[in-house]
């Protein structure tokens, strides 16, 4: 399928034109600036601040991209990976964009989390995205919806049961394609909010208790449909060379874009427009404000050459997804610019597009999560078993209880990880170990991983 655009107003591609001529126009003459062969990073290390703990998405982005960063960045320096996780990743990037060295000895690695609207609204936050000296970003691939084939027909039927979506906190963006969908196609839906993890919704869908569910993790979604009985609902998509289209895994699931062009107008229009775009940013990096120019040229030059080394490109694709794709620093300029600070109309119409939905307008709190998991799944067990194998780096361990096979999810924030005695993290955990994983049952998050 053949990626399309996301059309936009000709009164907004004027402006941009003449902003692009103005822009130009205020550059400085070559002469008087330092090309960027002339920079160099001999001796340095380099501060790499991430706002998320050690093992997400957002650390392991960040790690693979400052490992290939050293090869290619004139002088090839150490990187120093610092995980800054507190307050959800907004100290973090406030110390990124008040305090962290504007000589190209730090960069931040970021997500859409730190650039969301909801986001920038809160007191705290000390720092402008649309300021920062952007080297590049990757996408991984948006969220893809599944939903039962026997469900399809009650999806646009008012009068039938609701499709039940199961979500994890409701703060996923393919929930909020979900209640865009209700409240501008008519989709006939009910959320149930509290599950643990994306392969806990896909064993309660291939049950029959949830009708629908959305992750992006392309191997559980080839999982599912290999059960059988499912269908692919939509998905978020990806952007390549500004132009949005779906996963190339996932060709035949339709993107929001495509689902809402031509049936909205006005401060709706608006208002996907900018969800659109919100959703396409995964990861990014930066350095901060003030940055010289030859040293933000020198990384944007490193960085485009890591999309040329087969070496990186299939570490990529297999410790992400086979969408692992480059976003250029003018692309990810160009969405932050146009999704972090909305018009107030446009902010208002899309919260209450979710509250409507029966989806929280903020973040609930790890008490309020975990009240709503224990009504959901039940009461926590604990099991002492030999663990038969260990998955994806210590993201889910599969072990026997009662003589049948069960299987965890481990998170690095959500479970409590110990090895003899130890605090330790999830890659540490070996098949063999004799653990006592505490959880609600098979395919739920572990609350705790005691191993010896």
């Amino acid at each position: 399928m053949t990626p399309f655009p996301f059309p936009f107003p000709r009164t907004r591609i004027a402006f941009i034109l003449a902003f692009a001529v103005l822009a130009f126009a205020a550059l400085p003459p070559l002469a008087e600036s330092v090309s960027a062969q002339e920079t160099t990073l001999a001796g340095k290390r380099i501060d790499v601040i991430i706002g998320n703990a050690p093992g997400g998405g957002t650390d392991g982005t960040a790690r693979l991209v400052g490992q290939y960063l050293e090869k290619y960045l004139p002088g090839k320096p150490r990187m120093n990976f610092r995980n800054m996780p507190a307050g959800h990743g907004i100290q973090a990037v406030n110390y990124f964009a008040n305090q962290a060295k504007r000589d190209g000895t730090a960069w931040v690695a970021g997500s859409v989390s730190y650039t969301d609207a909801n986001t920038l609204r809160k007191a705290q936050v000390e720092y402008d995205p649309r300021k920062f000296q952007f080297i590049g970003g990757v996408n991984r691939g948006g969220s893809v919806i599944m939903i039962r084939k026997d469900s399809l027909a009650r999806l646009t039927d008012p009068t039938a049961k609701p499709v039940i979506v199961g979500t994890a906190s409701g703060q996923d963006t393919w929930g909020e394609l979900i209640a865009l969908g209700r409240h501008l196609l008519g989709w006939n839906i009910r959320f149930v909010i509290g599950y643990q993890s994306a392969p806990t919704m896909s064993l309660a869908a291939r049950r029959g208790e949830l009708d629908a569910f959305g992750t992006s993790t392309g191997q559980l979604l080839r999982q599912t449909e290999k059960a059988g009985g499912f269908a692919y609902l939509a998905q978020i998509g990806t952007m390549r060379d500004g132009r949005v289209g779906p996963r190339q895994e996932f060709p035949d699931a339709p993107t929001g874009a495509a689902l809402f062009e031509g049936k909205v107008q006005g401060l709706a229009r608006e208002a996907v427009d900018v969800w659109v775009r919100s959703n396409l940013i995964d990861k990014w990096f930066a350095l901060p404000e003030g940055t010289p120019q030859p040293m933000v040229a020198a990384y944007r030059t490193a960085f485009d050459k890591l999309f040329t080394d087969d070496e990186f490109v299939k570490a990529g694709k297999r410790q992400f997804s086979e969408d692992f794709t480059r976003q250029s620093a003018a692309d990810v300029a160009d969405l932050i610019a146009n999704t972090s600070y909305p018009r107030k109309e446009v902010h208002d119409f899309l919260t209450d597009v979710k509250v409507k939905a029966g989806l929280p307008a903020e973040p609930l709190s790890e008490e309020q999560l975990a009240q709503l998991r224990k009504k959901l799944q039940g009461a926590e067990l604990t099991v002492e078993s030999v663990l038969d194998e260990v998955q994806n780096e210590g993201r889910a361990v599969v072990f026997k209880d009662k003589g049948e096979r069960r299987r965890a999810t481990v998170s690095t924030s959500g479970t409590k990880i110990e090895i003899a005695g130890k605090s330790a993290r999830r890659n540490e955990v070996k098949a063999g170990m004799t653990c006592k994983i505490t959880y609600t049952g098979d395919g739920a998050q572990a609350s705790a991983l005691v191993c010896r």
